[in-house]
């Protein structure tokens, strides 16, 4: 019953902070001029308000310190015993969204150079091992179990990292990042719920909350009509470090705390758009482009250019995400090896990229090679413009 008044509350509460602050957020955004400004790797062709992302780490600070009040003064026992054992933790995953909300406010409003982020986020990441929160098991997967301190502690920081960027850079049309975060959410949080892990249900549903709000308006507002808004980097550098926390988390108490096979279905969640920065850095590196060069290579690039529209995309994407946890889920019910099940998700995902090669190629025959250097800015040497649809 707990679970339930839990879920609802923090989500509904979450959401109508989120209806409230986001148009508020908005009209600021129109009076000062606050725009993301159109260019040739963006697909918006007008200036679009660009700091919605303002309102996510407030609201779920809120809406959980106000859940987790309340349930302690009302004599809820599993706060009582282990809000000692969560104190640590959750005071420095605070200390590292607070230090990325900044930096990201700071990047969206006057700009941040990319190895000045990438150090704050290196920083935010070394918070982990503080509080012992690293993965020291991976539970079978490659037949691999315990792992010692000297790798367990730089894999950790490492997929902070890789998380972090992974959810920032997918960031590239309308409802992408915040539905594929929202699809992480709900997931997790249902784990959560099955195990009474009351507190990551407030986290996850708070955040599902106020990302659900923000989502109509990104998806749904209109520009003109001045009811259109981005996430910015401080929404998603937010949404990209907050989901390490619980991914890392749920994965270190894989079968004590959480249903087990939490390391496979956990990432499956955000396999979509890790596995985008594996293509896409590997892609410029073959190609010899720099590795942190914002370019037109993104899976949803990739599907705009077979011919679906944004809207089409979007779809397509959320439902392949959804298909990876129903991967996972399946293959740990059914008692399967990890690797094995992690290898499936790894097939579907070339087969995926093998057939959106296969119809940008049939839509755009000869010029294929062409556009990929019109994607990258370079064609023998000189920038050219990029192609107008």
């Amino acid at each position: 019953m707990y679970t339930i008044i839990t879920i609802t509350t923090t989500f509904l509460l979450s959401f109508a902070l989120g209806i409230w602050a986001i148009p508020n957020i908005i009209k600021v955004s129109l009076k000062k001029s606050l725009f993301d400004m159109p260019d040739s790797r963006k697909i918006h062709k007008v200036p679009i308000p660009r700091l919605g992302g303002m309102a996510f780490f407030p609201i779920i600070l809120m809406v959980v310190c106000l859940t987790m009040a309340c349930s302690y003064l009302v004599g809820f026992w599993f706060l009582r015993e282990n809000i000692l054992v969560l104190f640590t933790r959750y005071l420095l995953l605070i200390t590292g969204l607070t230090l990325l909300y900044l930096v990201g406010l700071m990047d969206d409003l006057v700009g941040v150079n990319y190895k000045k982020k990438f150090l704050a986020q290196i920083v935010c990441a070394s918070l982990f091992p503080l509080s012992n929160l690293v993965i020291n098991n991976l539970w079978g997967l490659f037949g691999i179990h315990h792992l010692s301190p000297w790798i367990s502690i730089p894999l950790t920081m490492f997929l902070v990292v890789y998380i972090t960027n992974a959810i920032n850079l997918i960031d590239g049309i309308d409802g992408l990042s915040s539905g594929l975060t929202c699809i992480s959410l709900f997931a997790l949080g249902c784990a959560s719920a099955i195990k009474h892990q009351y507190v990551f249900e407030m986290i996850c549903f708070a955040a599902l909350g106020v990302l659900v709000a923000f989502w109509y308006f990104n998806v749904y507002g209109k520009a003109d009509k001045g009811t259109k808004v981005f996430m910015g980097d401080t929404g998603s550098l937010t949404l990209g470090y907050l989901l390490s926390f619980l991914l890392i988390y749920m994965t270190k108490e894989s079968t004590h705390l959480f249903p087990r096979g939490m390391i496979l279905i956990a990432f499956s969640t955000v396999l979509l758009p890790m596995m985008d920065i594996v293509r896409v850095v590997f892609s410029r590196f073959r190609r010899r482009d720099p590795l942190f060069l914002p370019d037109k290579n993104h899976i949803h690039h990739k599907l705009l250019r077979t011919g679906l529209r944004i809207r089409g995309v979007l779809i397509v994407l959320l439902c392949l995400s959804a298909v990876y946890i129903a991967i996972a889920i399946g293959g740990v019910l059914v008692g399967l090896n990890y690797t094995l099940i992690f290898c499936i998700e790894i097939v579907l995902w070339v087969i995926v990229q093998c057939t959106i090669n296969h119809f940008i190629h049939k839509r755009e025959g000869d010029k294929t090679k062409e556009i990929d250097q019109i994607a990258f800015g370079h064609v023998k040497g000189f920038i050219v413009p990029e192609k107008k649809e």
